[in-house]
């Protein structure tokens, strides 16, 4: 006793765990939960186990008591069996079944202790006929579950069998020795424990199904569960005649038992008959939905036949389409070849009655126009109208805006009608082709001439930045630059003072192209002008704004500009600043952006002043002044990638074997490889300035 009260403990446990596995995972309700209808039906047959190990007389009818619990949620559990696709039992059907436990289960404990309460001993007949009902629907769910495949079938078959081994050990308790019930509880609980385990790894497998496959499903699931029912009492009853000593008790139970056995049977055939007429219509549906497919196949194929008719003509028209655009055309021969064009399309198309193709302007002005055949105002034909445009930013007798076409054809069938409409787009598609061709041959003539011009605004733009290298006491200077398109906005440039005196300017003018280049050419002269009276960075910037701002205001744009003049006596750097990037500095003590305050770019303000800031130059250094195009190569993160080029300079400069003299070679070499490699996005300038130490070297 005192190891089956430890293994009634131990599947308590076990019970609950394999409840608290039911919710993991799953969208079920818990009334339809596999898991934790079997884990509490457990639970309950635990605990009136261990009721029924008490001596007292009391404790054991309670232990039945609570033992039905387990019965009824057993039977639920076997009525939502997780099956794919599953014909779930008819909800009457569970009600009888569990109706039918509860009262057998209650008029065989009640006979008992009326016909033994003296005894006290256990009434055999519950456990029996109580593992009976559970396995009609046991036995009807393991001919079903053959329909599943693979890994679902194994664990969900697992499962199964787990549940039918439980079901034999209970209907044992009665008969069976102590060791045999530990040894067969002992294997049944961890069995089942592992089967639910393994049932909360994967899902159910939802397979589409007809209307018809359904309903054949759910017909043959009754069936079999019809027969089960019938297989039992045919069991019951023999078990009744052929066993006289069978107790009162017993032979009540059975007997209701066969009550509701027979109700079942007659409601299951009568559902079975009802599921059969709704099968023979389905399968009617069915094969109706298999003749209309099947004529609709027909169909098909008729229309296939006619496409493939209509694409022999199309395969004509792009043939000749194709002749056609080998040959030569020029505005000259336009009208020839439209001509012959249309005359091909009007002849192979053997419904077309009538064809007109004109070259039309944005107010309907009809430049050109050719007609095929003769139009008819009857409804019995089928006209069509399209255009299409040739050019939207031209519009004359050379280069129409549109192309329009109006046809009418005889109506064979709609379907034919309506790919018929296609073949006239090709016929515009082609005609404008060979307008634009035309067009881009005029342009091409047109472009060789802008070529050459754009070419040599390039040769005068560059004869405008100081390519070779400036040399003075205690510095030199050298330019990179490199423009976006021929011509670009970007001005570099250094201008001698007097002896003492250079002047360094960097600009850039917003936008790109010849507009700007005129602007930055504009600068030049406009600077050389400022310095005859000012020398002074934030005067030149303030003076140029002056001269530039009608100009930059009219034209809506604006230049961003660094002014340095550079005192070869006092070997310092004055600095003022219009807009533009703050400058590189690399030396030995610090590589760093440069730090210096700035005014708006010219243009933007007509009375905007420029703060002037000086750097006295004690150390050998680089300062390099660039456009925002160094950096604008289309990363979002403009200062990160400013930080990029400083650290890459840094390791030049601190590269080892690097020399004084050799340092500007090399960082002018640098500059020329990261532009090459960077996709240029806007015009590109560096200004690089190198200091001496000792301004007499």
């Amino acid at each position: 006793m005192m190891w089956e009260a430890l293994v009634y403990g131990l599947g308590s446990g076990g019970s609950v765990c394999i409840a608290l596995l039911s919710r993991k995972g799953k969208k079920a309700q818990w009334w339809d939960d596999v898991s934790f209808l079997q884990g509490i039906g457990l639970l309950a047959w635990c605990i009136g186990s261990l009721l029924a190990l008490s001596p007292m007389w009391w404790l054991q009818r309670l232990g039945l008591s609570i033992s039905l619990i387990t019965y009824v949620f057993f039977l639920r559990s076997l009525h939502v069996f997780p099956l794919s696709s599953h014909p779930f039992y008819e909800r009457w059907k569970m009600v009888l079944d569990t109706a039918a436990l509860v009262v057998t289960y209650l008029l065989l404990v009640i006979f008992h202790d009326i016909s033994n309460h003296l005894n006290g001993d256990s009434p055999v007949m519950v456990y029996l006929q109580g593992g009976l009902y559970l396995l009609i629907p046991a036995i009807s769910v393991l001919l079903a579950i053959r329909q599943l495949q693979g890994t679902v079938r194994t664990n969900r078959g697992r499962l199964l069998f787990a549940t039918i081994l439980f079901i034999a050990v209970t209907m044992m308790t009665p008969v069976a020795s102590s060791a045999v019930m530990v040894g067969c509880i002992s294997a049944s609980l961890v069995f089942l424990f592992m089967a639910h385990r393994g049932l909360d790894l994967i899902e159910t497998i939802k397979m589409e199904k007809t209307e018809y496959r359904y309903l054949f499903d759910r017909q043959k699931f009754g069936k079999q569960d019809a027969i089960m029912v019938q297989v039992i009492l045919i069991f019951i009853v023999s078990s009744l005649v052929a066993i006289p000593d069978i107790p009162y008790y017993g032979r009540v139970g059975l007997g209701t038992g066969i009550v509701f056995g027979l109700v079942r049977v007659y409601f299951t055939s009568r559902d079975n008959h009802v599921l059969m007429n709704e099968t023979l219509v389905a399968a009617s549906n069915l094969e109706q939905k298999y003749q209309n497919q099947l004529a609709q196949i027909q169909l098909q194929n008729e229309q296939l036949s006619q496409v493939l008719r209509l694409k022999q003509i199309y395969e004509y028209l792009l043939v000749a389409s194709n002749e056609q655009s080998l040959r030569e055309v020029t505005y000259e021969t336009l009208q020839q070849v439209i001509e012959e064009l249309v005359d091909t399309w009007f002849a192979k198309m053997d419904t077309l009655t009538f064809l007109q193709v004109s070259l039309e302007s944005e107010k309907k002005e009809i430049y050109y126009c050719l007609e095929r055949g003769t139009r008819s105002y009857g409804g019995h034909l089928y006209q069509v109208e399209q255009r299409i445009i040739v050019s939207e930013q031209r519009d004359s007798s050379l280069t129409p805006r549109y192309v329009a076409l109006i046809a009418q054809i005889a109506i064979v069938d709609q379907e034919r009608t309506e790919l018929e409409q296609s073949f006239f787009q090709v016929l515009l598609v082609n005609v404008r082709g060979l307008i634009l061709r035309c067009l881009h041959e005029h342009q091409s003539l047109s472009l060789g001439v802008m070529e050459t011009e754009m070419g040599l605004a390039r040769r005068i733009q560059s004869m405008l930045i100081p390519t070779e290298e400036l040399t003075i006491k205690g510095l030199r200077a050298r330019t990179v630059y490199a423009p976006i398109t021929y011509v670009g906005g970007d001005y570099v440039d250094y201008i001698r003072i007097d002896d003492r005196y250079v002047c360094f300017i960097v600009a850039d003018v917003s936008g790109h192209g010849l507009p700007a280049s005129l602007l930055a050419t504009g600068i030049s002269s406009a600077a050389r002008a400022v310095l005859q009276t000012s020398w002074s960075p934030d005067e030149i910037l303030e003076r140029l704004n002056q001269l530039l701002f009608e100009n930059l205001s009219k034209t809506r744009s604006f230049i961003t500009m660094l002014v340095a003049v550079y005192d070869s006596v006092e070997h310092k750097l004055l600095l003022s600043r219009a807009g533009h990037p703050q400058p590189l500095y690399l030396s030995a003590t610090a590589k760093k952006v440069l730090g210096c305050s700035g005014g708006v770019g010219l243009g933007l303000l007509p009375d905007s002043t420029y703060p002037l800031e000086e750097v006295v130059l004690h150390e050998e250094a680089i300062l390099l002044i660039y456009t925002d195009g160094l950096i604008n190569t289309g990363r979002k993160e403009v200062f990160r990638y400013l930080r990029l080029w400083l650290d890459e300079l840094s390791e030049l400069w601190d590269k080892p074997g690097s020399t004084n003299d050799a340092i500007i070679d090399q960082v002018e070499s640098f500059l020329w490889t990261m532009i090459r490699r960077e996709k240029q996005l806007d015009d590109m300038s560096v200004l690089i300035l190198q200091f001496h130490s000792d301004p007499l070297t």
